[in-house]
Parts: C-alpha cells; sequence; structure tokens
C-alpha cells in the first residue's frame, strides 16, 4: 500500500540545492540525489538518511487533481494552491521519514503546506516538522 502526503503552495523552488538548502535549515540529516533538475523530478527520488538509504517517489502534478476530488470536498487546504508536489513512500519508516522531511522543508521554503492524504488534515510546516522529529525518535529505538 502506498501512502502519498502532498506540498500545496503557490511556487516552485528552482533547484535541488536549493531545496537541500531548505533542508538543511529545518536540521533534518536528509540528503536528496542532485543527478536530476527539479523540474525534471518524477518517480523514485533517492534520498539518504546518513547512509542509510530514504527515498521516496516525487513528482510534480496538477493541483486541479487533488482540490478537485470530490473525497476531499469536506478538507480545508486553506485556499487554491497552484502547485502541488506529490510524495508516495510504502511501508518503509525510512521512507515516510525522508517524504516527511523533504516536505516539511519544501511547504515551508515556499511558503506552502503539507497535506497528508492518510489523515485527511493539512499541516503548516511546524506541524509537519513535529511529526518528522516523533518519527526520529522512533528510528532512534529501532
Amino acid at each position: 500500500m502506498s501512502i502519498e502526503i502532498f506540498v500545496m503552495s503557490d511556487r516552485r523552488l528552482d533547484s535541488i540545492a536549493e531545496w537541500q538548502k531548505a533542508i538543511e535549515q529545518e536540521g533534518f540529516n536528509l540528503r536528496l540525489d542532485a543527478s536530476r533538475p527539479l523540474e525534471a523530478i518524477g518517480g523514485h527520488l533517492p534520498a539518504w538518511r546518513g547512509s542509510e538509504p530514504a527515498g521516496f517517489e516525487c513528482d510534480h502534478s496538477d493541483p486541479a487533481d487533488l482540490l478537485d476530488d470530490d473525497d476531499l470536498a469536506d478538507i480545508d487546504v486553506h485556499r487554491r494552491w497552484s502547485q502541488t508536489l506529490a510524495f508516495r513512500f510504502g511501508g518503509d519508516f525510512l521512507a515516510l521519514w525522508g517524504a516527511f522531511a523533504a516536505a516539511t522543508a519544501y511547504a515551508r521554503a515556499t511558503g506552502g503546506v503539507v497535506f497528508d492524504g492518510e489523515a485527511g488534515e493539512v499541516l503548516t510546516p511546524d506541524k509537519a516538522a513535529e511529526i518528522v522529529r516523533d518519527v526520529e525518535l522512533e528510528l532512534g529505538k529501532t
């Protein structure tokens, strides 16, 4: 089963380097693969937590596909966003951490929000960062 989260914003970051800087500013130990330009992202995005793989699927998508979904009609996404970056991952805890860390940094850097499709909840970057920190605590227990 795949889990999806989305960053909704009104702008895109210009590069993986800009995104990586945003991740570092959050204090997350996540390194994104920079071998493709950000605008070419689609499918698996390799990423690492230290030396451990923490990659996830990531692609730009049409915000209307998400915002016009009848199943989401009761969810307040705050406004009609112009950009959506989708993240998908399976049951891998490191991939969950990587996707949430990357999404949190991207949302803060673009003035956006994180939409957790599983919980049906719109998260501020601060709330999403709390989730990342909670997952980090769980990772430390393994």
